[in-house]
């Protein structure tokens, strides 16, 4: 029977019962429902035994010819993605992709189990203990290498997307899983979109750069550190108290160990520069731990990407659904794909030492998607390096109007005004680079090093050991403060401090040049 007789299931909660998709699966109940996509159990008519399997429908907000060829073009390239990805046991196979009547199904393995959110820790009033905490960051974490290793960001790791089996093993579920549309505005007496914001993910387990369209790989371990958090207190994130840096007050809530809580801290910290930057970090702390069996990271895995490939990732069904739930948005959506694509364009040249043409491709980054703060923090650092100072003030102090909670952001401003020998004024801006995020080394260190510009020693060695209590091998701290005591005349301090850092960069010919002087003062 073609395609084009075949009817799409839609609509309706209820599916007849003589209803087919694809005039193959069986559809017995609605799992799941959201504006771009419905679930189904289903059975598989066409094997022995009718085993059950699960539909996901992909529904499509317009019969437009260009949104259809469009989708249909993701649909089957993104697919492939979700077959290779289904070679892990741990994570649904993908059965089969299909088009019916411009409907889009995707026919995955049945997991047998309960998500988490019904089991342990939406229904059990017991938080788990560190014993199953442990366990559980182990197997979720060895997935999360496999689905990193083939640069894919899950981006909604969450108590409901984790299933436990019968043998207990736990499987990640529903990569890609897009929520609604948000923010959507109309210009008065217009119909053009004044705003659009796409967001993937779900409050509460979603770190803030994830929120600003732009994750990396260690979003995915932000979110698993907080379904942790979440099992091991008994409380959703949203319901933990906050510091005022922002972070998430729950250790009293919970019964483990310091070690243990500061791995999960690590996890969960607010900036992706100072979280775990891969799951090999994360696996090597829990390998560390009182009483844990060694050898826990796999040996035949290899280890997840790094933050040098942080574009060149696949984030699932990101273009399929949002060209399917609203069909008017797709130039903003395959835009933001686009910029992306500038973005790691103009990072490959900057590495290169090509400033003036990866500040063109910033340029167009920033073109398709105007509140892009890291691109215009990378154009600032690239200008710098060609000495154009006043362009890069600009371009950093646009950072920080879009992404005012950027601390990257205000770092570049403040690098800018001490380019332009503006000392008193990069002083503020390192301090709101810090307020953003205390633990934010670089503001630490450049606020140290503009406090020697201003004479103010004593000042600059406390700014500076900041740095040593979040980095402590951060041998230009060493430097810096050895700089400070000398400026200071307290040369037995300077050569402690410039020897701490010859014993981390024994080559560092800024530090050698200090000690000649300093052994001259203390002849």
């Amino acid at each position: 029977m073609p395609e084009s007789d075949l009817d799409p299931i839609g609509g309706r909660d209820k599916p007849r019962d003589d209803e087919k998709i694809g005039g193959r699966y069986q559809v017995e109940e609605v799992l799941r429902e959201t504006g771009f996509c419905k679930t189904y159990l289903a059975k598989d008519t066409q094997l022995p035994g009718d085993p059950f399997c699960v539909v996901k429908q992909l529904q499509p907000k317009s019969s437009e010819e260009f949104v259809l060829e469009t989708a249909r073009r993701l649909f089957d390239s993104e697919a492939k993605f979700l077959y290779k990805l289904g070679n892990h046991p741990q994570i649904p196979r993908l059965l089969a992709h299909l088009e019916v009547n411009d409907q889009f199904y995707l026919v995955q393995e049945f997991i047998e189990g309960k998500d988490l959110s019904q089991e342990e820790i939406a229904a059990n009033p017991k938080p788990w203990n560190e014993t199953d905490i442990r366990q559980f960051l182990i197997d979720v974490l060895g997935i999360l290498t496999f689905v990193h290793q083939n640069n894919v960001i899950h981006r909604d790791i969450k108590p409901s997307n984790l299933i436990r089996q019968s043998d207990g093993k736990i499987v990640l579920i529903d990569f890609g899983a897009v929520k609604e549309i948000t923010n959507i505005t109309l210009t008065e007496g217009q119909s053009k979109l004044k705003e659009l914001t796409v967001a993937i993910g779900t409050p509460g387990y979603m770190p803030i750069e994830q929120q600003n369209g732009v994750p990396n790989f260690n979003s995915d371990i932000y979110a698993l550190g907080m379904t942790a958090v979440h099992a091991i207190t008994g409380f959703h994130p949203d319901q933990l108290p906050r510091y005022d840096t922002g972070e998430i007050n729950w250790q009293d809530r919970a019964n483990c160990s310091l070690e243990m809580a500061a791995i999960l801290n690590k996890m969960i910290k607010i900036s992706s520069y100072q979280r775990y930057q891969n799951t090999s970090e994360v696996l090597a702390d829990i390998q560390q731990l009182p009483g844990q069996k060694k050898n826990i990271i796999d040996p035949n895995v290899s280890h997840s990407p790094g933050s040098s490939s942080k574009i060149k990732k696949i984030v699932l069904f990101t273009g399929i659904f949002a060209i399917l739930g609203i069909a008017a948005f797709i130039p903003n959506i395959l835009g933001a794909v686009k910029a992306l694509g500038h973005y790691e364009r103009g990072q490959q040249l900057t590495e290169a030492g090509d400033y003036e043409k990866a500040i063109a491709e910033y340029n167009k980054a920033i073109s398709i998607k105007p509140n892009f703060a890291i691109a215009w923090t990378n154009r600032g650092f690239a200008q710098g390096k060609l000495s154009r100072h006043l362009d890069k003030f600009s371009s950093c102090a646009q950072a920080t109007n879009v992404a005012p909670n950027f601390a990257e952001a205000w770092n570049c401003k403040g690098l800018a005004r001490f380019d332009l020998k503006q000392y008193e004024l990069a002083l503020q801006e390192y301090d709101q680079a810090i307020a953003v995020d205390e633990e934010f080394y670089r503001g630490w260190f450049n606020k140290g090093q503009v406090l020697i510009k201003l004479g103010r020693y004593e000042e600059a060695i406390a700014a500076t050991r900041k740095v040593l209590a979040i980095q402590p091998d951060y041998f230009l701290a060493w430097t810096q403060i050895c700089s400070a005591f000398f400026e200071l005349q307290q040369y037995q301090d300077a050569k402690t401090n410039c020897q701490q850092s010859l014993a981390i960069k024994k080559d560092y010919k800024p530090t050698i040049e200090m000690m000649k002087k300093i052994q001259q003062k203390l002849q």
